[in-house]
């Protein structure tokens, strides 16, 4: 019996280790990422690491201009993903080459937040380029 309640501790014990430890693992900075920043629902730049502007284009749109010295060449990872809570759930895609952003220039992209049904809604959000 004593073991079946060691094993019962131990579980719970692992259990709320993985709880405490995983909000922390999930708001760490990415070591191996070329630029990365957190940007509010109204365009301004919390926090950042290579980006030179963000600015929010419209509802929905921001862009987001990263340093000349990042390599966007070859196979480069653009990441967002929403911060924060909000009444309907967002969806972020990112888009290179944007003409809500002026066009086609190289080092600036599109990030665009939307709800159900396609609808542009502002979103503060996490960006990583890798």
């Amino acid at each position: 019996m004593k073991s079946i309640q060691r094993i019962c501790a131990l579980a719970l014990a692992a259990t709320a280790a993985t709880a405490v430890l995983t909000p922390v693992a999930a708001h760490a900075d990415h070591p191996y990422a070329q630029a990365s920043a957190v940007v509010a629902a109204d365009g301004s730049i919390i926090r950042s690491r290579n980006i030179v502007d963000v600015w929010r284009a419209y509802r929905g749109t921001y862009c987001v201009v990263v340093e000349p010295g990042v390599e966007l060449h070859g196979g480069t990872s653009l990441y967002a993903r929403p911060m924060g809570r909000y009444w309907y759930p967002r969806s972020l895609s990112v888009e290179r080459g944007a003409r809500a952003c002026g066009g086609n220039w190289f080092n600036t992209f599109a990030v665009h937040s939307n709800i159900g049904y396609g609808h542009a809604a502002d979103a503060a959000f996490y960006l990583t380029v890798s």
